[in-house]
């Protein structure tokens, strides 16, 4: 019998996370997905585990890591803007863990906020970036702790994400934005980070995507 690949999937409840975890189960691996209320997950499968945990909290980081292959982070503070640790924090305690557990591969999404981009809306490069400023400043630590390690990762960086299905027709761009309406679909950033995942094309590169 061939074993599946497990994927470990850190804000798996979140909108991201969710299509995430649909996604990878749609494609064949085992999923355990980590959230704080694995409940709101929203979905089932016998290949689908859930475990109820903390990123920040390293002990229950480390047990979730054991007998996973990959790991595909799609944290987000939701419509929370203000001073936050949990990208540049929560990274470090997956980073450990995977050591710990001999796992390379690691997938996540920051946003396009992380890099200056001139062509980007007005409102955007303005009140937009003020706005996130504390946000973005944690994915851009959380970035460079990326760098600093020796994981096989690749870093995503969507702009203005959209609700609904997959399009298919995005673009992706390597070291910087892509696309130029400035948007792209939850569906489509799972899309990319799954198969990404495998095809290992972006391997210690981040790259932009969008329409």
């Amino acid at each position: 019998m061939i074993r599946r690949m497990k994927i470990l999937v850190f804000g798996a409840s979140g909108p991201t996370g969710r299509e995430v975890v649909a996604q990878a189960l749609d494609a064949g691996y085992e999923v355990r997905a980590f959230a704080r209320r694995p409940a709101a997950v929203g979905a089932w499968s016998p290949r689908l585990e859930l475990v109820q945990g903390d990123v920040l909290e390293w002990g229950h980081v480390g047990p979730a890591m054991r007998g996973v292959d990959a790991v595909i982070s799609a944290l987000g503070t939701g419509k929370d803007l203000g001073e936050t640790n949990l990208f540049s924090d929560g990274f470090a305690a997956i980073l450990w863990a995977m050591a710990e557990a001999r796992v390379r591969r690691f997938v996540c999404v920051t946003s396009a906020g992380t890099i200056e981009d001139p062509r980007a809306p007005f409102l955007f490069r303005t009140a937009g970036r003020w706005m996130l400023r504390r946000v973005i400043a944690d994915q851009q630590k959380a970035e460079e702790r990326l760098r600093a390690s020796d994981s096989d990762w690749t870093i995503v960086r969507p702009p203005r994400l959209l609700d609904g299905p997959r399009r298919g027709n995005y673009k992706v761009e390597k070291d910087g934005p892509a696309g130029d309406s400035y948007e792209v679909s939850r569906a489509d950033v799972a899309e990319f980070m799954v198969s990404e995942l495998m095809a290992m094309r972006y391997v210690r590169e981040a790259v932009g995507i969008g329409y």
